[in-house]
């Protein structure tokens, strides 16, 4: 089921098309899980999740390095536009309100078949003045070693 939803994903991909270096970063502003408007006019990098397993992963090292974040300008994006608002609502946002951190919610199905993809990975933009210049797939363990 995971490929069928991997292999339909690819194909919005290609119709829609993905980001590429060069091109500017269009999300400007998401909410993040206390419901406050968060921009992203200033961030430098911009990580996304889009699953489980690397949301979890991804939470862990900003909870061991929480400092990181400020100090490379690093916006955190869990793309959560396929997920039942009911499930958001009921169990997802609560738990993510016990985070320091923020977690901005990428609600927007449009927005988000716009965004790089690569199964098991976290996509890294890396930005300046909102252009991408660099375009990323990591796992956690490489997400460890490119921040240290």
């Amino acid at each position: 089921m995971r490929k069928l939803w991997f292999s339909l994903f690819l194909s919005l991909n290609l119709l829609m098309g993905e980001y590429s270096i060069g091109e500017m970063f269009a999300i400007g502003h998401l909410a993040n899980q206390h419901d406050q408007n968060i921009s992203l006019q200033e961030a430098s990098k911009v990580i996304v999740v889009f699953d489980k397993p690397q949301y979890y992963d991804t939470n862990a090292f900003i909870e061991a390095h929480p400092k990181l974040f400020v100090k490379h300008r690093i916006a955190y994006i869990n793309d959560i536009s396929a997920l039942p608002s009911t499930i958001l609502k009921l169990f997802v946002k609560p738990s993510m309100k016990k985070k320091p951190f923020d977690i901005l919610l990428l609600q927007d199905l449009k927005a988000s078949q716009k965004l790089n993809y690569q199964e098991d990975k976290i996509t890294l933009y890396t930005l300046k003045k909102r252009k991408i210049i660099n375009i990323e797939y990591l796992d956690t363990q490489a997400l460890e070693r490119y921040f240290k």
